[in-house]
């Protein structure tokens, strides 16, 4: 059975059967590095569209950015010469990335400097703190990139890894807060860029590794033994510092998530309201002010002694009760809480007016036709057609207003346009247009549009 098993897992995930010639692979690579001509405007333009994007809250447009960017370029170089022992690409790799950031950095600043609208919403919001999420969309992401890079087909694999990776908005977010002052914006959107450049590179060096590609070639065994030294050794220093920094989201990402819990399952009881929760994951502290019924010294107790239950055995768990304990701090919190609510609820209102309008749309088209033409619905009038005119497949109904030039009153022409099996006599066709016009009462002129070879 494994002897069977093997050979079929190998064949089903071997990844050199449709590799493209490594020739060509290098050169895509190389040109995806390149920052002058078109990929420079085309990465300004980017940076502008995704910082419109962030200023206004628009989902779609920060998407349409990472479509257009080709900010990956430079990190994949970095790590897929670090695999195949090409100096030249890791240097270029790392020139051009840091030119990349650099302007980003500048063109988003000027935006944000400029921009009349200067408040934070939710897309910038998300780009100000890493989460594991992050971290793993990175690896994955970097990984899969890889992949359809050094595919001869590559299809749609680049751009949703552009879009996943999402390396244009924390750049524009570390401009942002560079315009505005917002000093711990800059540093957390930068550390997300980082995060997200370290994780695809060496995503895209494992695998680089794994592919059956040309590696260097030196003249001296001792260069290159040198050479493959340096090259791990600054895998390892990049690598192992990336592996503890997203230890620490992860620990910080579950410590938030089990304080959430604590607070919506302990303190939040019946008559007795949380108005603010802050919860810090670096210093382990739960900061929460309650309103309505004062939970007792008991309650209070039992809560802390719950702590243990959900993870939370070290955590430094503050409640203040009644609004007279209400500081600033509580204040933005409440503020950006009901920012996010309110985008929440124009999204959803948003929504149902798409759906309402939808329906009155077709319910209009529906009755379009009997109130202004006469006629009924055109679902009802094919039924009726059948009947005597067995070869019609197809009906639809329009209507043409002509203005007058010499009377109050407008030329309405109905247009009936039907698809027939086989084409229709002409007897038959004057038939179909006398019934038509009096089952619209005769008001209206009707016009009769046949479309032959229609088979359903």
């Amino acid at each position: 059975m494994n002897f069977t098993l093997l050979p079929w897992l190998r064949q089903r995930f071997d990844l050199a059967h449709d590799m493209a010639e490594p020739a060509d692979i290098v050169a895509d690579v190389d040109e995806g590095m390149r920052f002058r001509g078109t990929n420079l405007w085309v990465l300004i333009f980017a940076i502008l569209v995704a910082s419109v994007g962030l200023n206004v809250n628009s989902t779609a447009v920060i998407i349409g950015a990472m479509l257009i960017s080709p900010l990956m370029g430079p990190i994949v170089g970095i790590g897929f010469g670090a695999a195949t022992l090409e100096l030249g690409l890791i240097q270029r790799g790392l020139k051009n990335l840091f030119i990349a950031a650099g302007l980003s950095l500048l063109v988003s600043a000027l935006y944000f400097r400029l921009t009349p609208l200067t408040d934070a919403g939710s897309e910038l919001l998300a780009r100000t703190t890493p989460t594991t999420w992050d971290v793993l969309i990175a690896l994955f992401g970097g990984a899969a990139g890889a992949v359809g890079l050094t595919r001869r087909e590559r299809g749609n694999v680049v751009p949703g890894v552009a879009i996943a990776t999402a390396l244009m908005p924390p750049l524009c977010t570390a401009g942002y807060g560079l315009a505005t002052a917002h000093w711990a914006f800059l540093l957390g959107a930068l550390y997300l860029f980082s995060i997200n450049c370290v994780f695809i590179s060496l995503a895209t060096f494992l695998v680089t590794r794994l592919l059956p590609l040309p590696r260097h070639a030196f003249v001296s065994r001792q260069r290159a033994r040198r050479v493959q030294f340096g090259i791990w050794a600054a895998a390892l220093l990049t690598g192992v510092p990336s592996v503890y920094l997203a230890s620490g989201i992860v620990q910080r990402t579950v410590f938030s998530h089990n304080a959430q819990r604590f607070v919506d399952e302990q303190l939040n009881l019946p008559g007795t309201y949380v108005v603010t929760r802050r919860i810090a994951a670096d210093t382990r502290s739960i900061n929460v002010l309650l309103a309505g019924k004062r939970l007792s010294s008991d309650q209070l107790q039992t809560a802390r002694l719950a702590l243990r239950r959900y993870r939370l055995p070290s955590a430094q768990l503050t409640v203040r009760q009644g609004l007279a304990k209400l500081d600033s701090a509580d204040a933005q919190t409440m503020r950006n809480s009901l920012l996010e609510d309110l985008r929440s609820r124009n999204e959803q209102t948003l929504a149902g007016y798409e759906a309402r309008l939808a329906q009155l749309q077709q319910v209009l088209t529906q009755t379009d036709a009997s109130a202004v033409t006469g006629l009924p619905a055109a679902p009802a009038l094919l039924r009726e057609v059948q009947v005597e005119h067995p070869a019609v497949r197809q009906l639809g109904l329009s209507r043409l207003v002509q203005p007058a030039t010499d009377s109050l009153h407008a030329d309405t022409t109905v247009v009936v346009a039907v698809g027939v099996k086989r084409p229709l006599p002409t007897a038959e066709q004057q038939r179909l247009r006398q019934w038509l016009t009096l089952r619209a009462g005769g008001k209206y002129t009707v016009e009769v549009l046949i479309k032959t070879g229609v088979a359903k």
